[in-house]
């Protein structure tokens, strides 16, 4: 599972869906890592990774709400939740562009249940 992350000020650039291999991604533009053994940022950056991805595999349900909406904006808030032996449930709310406001615009919040998930780089390459 992803862990050790910070993605405060950050901004969500894409998602890409692999349906074949139920794997789903979410670019960022920034990840932080926090040090090991950390459990607070403090400007942190040594391990940072620029247009980075979320990845989850072994996904179950995908959702973007409202929907027609589009993430394009920075991330508010973010959690991970175990629902069972399994799988978790990664949910993410950021800004974006939603059809059903009057400005187009708004927050909108992605679900994703899922049995792992991990950190790649730009390239794609997995991140231990």
């Amino acid at each position: 599972m992803i862990d050790r992350i910070y993605l405060g000020d950050r901004a969500v650039k894409g998602i890409e869906i692999d349906s074949w291999e139920l794997i789903v991604r979410i670019r960022i533009n920034s990840i932080s890592r926090l040090p090991e053994g950390g459990a607070e940022w403090n400007f942190y950056n040594e391990e940072d990774l620029e247009n980075g991805y979320m990845v989850f595999s072994n996904v179950s349900d995908f959702q973007i709400n409202p929907p027609g909406s589009i993430p394009d904006d920075y991330v508010v808030d973010y959690s991970f939740t175990k629902i069972s032996d399994r799988e978790f449930l990664f949910k993410m709310y950021s800004g974006g562009q939603v059809p059903s406001s009057p400005q187009q615009m708004g927050e909108c919040e992605i679900l994703i249940t899922h049995e792992d998930s991990w950190l790649e780089n730009s390239l794609k390459e997995k991140i231990d």
